[in-house]
């Protein structure tokens, strides 16, 4: 049989070597392993409106990679905007967040790490201070793209902590009997249920993640691009998968950290700190503080954008 060609990014440059056919099944579990990561985190709950998409550019393995700010606003006037966020992305779209957030009153960002005012400057340094952070950025560099924790301005004096600690994370997993396997199972397990419900009510997009799909871009002649292209066509697919509120708030990654995201959201609403308020997190956590916002918080949305988060080629 005859040999297929993958590529590699040492020092962030697709380098074309040989494997057999036997070993194609390999990397596809390693590739779906690295994907299932990214996905887990993008599972969306039901919601009014639509954080990250993908757009297809119309040519073979082109197409852009998208995330939304929603606005906001209050019967006094004051305006939240949420900003979705990938957590991997081209460089250009951290540089416009960082002009954008430039323009904000206060910025709450999500981080969950065990120091109490988190230096944020040095952990960029590192690999994001978690497993997870270590499988971010060795995405990024393999899909050349750009991390997060490295790009973004965390040290502005308009940002603020909104999550929440290491040790309060651990701690509401140990009351509910729970660790980060479960957890991850738990949220695989409702995307999988989310997955089936939407194909049998015909409104699901099909997933482009498959081993024919794959095989099809470790063949193409633009072997990079076409990988990259199906992990961007895969996260924006997921944003249209829902899960109901009740199973939203018994994920702890995601129901607790809204919570802790809500908590400081308010706090901030209370004491006047401004009127132009950004919630800067994980697209996969928006839709269930939008919810908050619309039917607790009495806040009627007024506008989007949208952003171009990859942009492929």
């Amino acid at each position: 049989m005859k040999a297929i060609k993958i590529f590699t990014n040492s020092n962030c440059n697709f380098e074309p070597i040989h494997i057999l056919p036997a070993m194609k099944r390999y990397i596809w579990h390693i590739l779906n392993i690295i994907v299932f990561t990214m996905l887990a985190l993008l599972v969306t709950p039901s919601s009014h409106a639509q954080f990250v998409r993908f757009v297809e550019d119309g040519q073979q393995w082109q197409g852009k990679l998208q995330t939304s700010i929603n606005r906001y606003v209050a019967k006094n006037g004051t305006e939240v905007e949420l900003v979705a966020a990938v957590h991997i992305a081209d460089a250009a779209y951290y540089e416009a967040l960082n002009a954008y957030f430039e323009q904000r009153d206060v910025v709450l960002y999500e981080l969950v790490t065990s120091e109490p005012d988190p230096d944020l400057s040095q952990q960029a340094r590192d690999d994001g201070g978690s497993a997870i952070g270590f499988v971010q950025a060795a995405m990024a560099s393999y899909l050349q793209l750009q991390f997060q924790l490295q790009e973004i301005n965390y040290g502005a004096d308009n940002f603020r902590h909104a999550d929440l600690s290491m040790q309060e994370l651990r701690s509401i997993m140990d009351a509910k009997n729970e660790n980060f396997f479960t957890m991850f199972m738990n949220l695989a397990a409702a995307q999988m249920a989310s997955e089936q419900q939407a194909r049998l009510n015909g409104s699901g997009a099909v997933s482009s993640f498959t081993v024919l799909s794959l095989l099809t871009a470790l063949a193409a002649d633009n072997q990079g691009q076409a990988l990259k292209y199906l992990v961007a066509q895969e996260l924006g697919r997921s944003g249209g998968l829902i899960i109901g509120a009740e199973l939203e708030s018994q994920v702890t990654i995601l129901g607790d950290r809204n919570a802790a995201a809500l908590g400081e959201l308010q706090q901030v609403l209370s004491d006047g700190s401004g009127q132009r308020i950004s919630l800067f997190y994980g697209a996969a956590h928006m839709p269930g503080i939008e919810r908050a916002l619309l039917e607790e918080l009495e806040f009627s949305m007024s506008e989007q954008t949208w952003l171009d988060a990859w942009v492929i080629p």
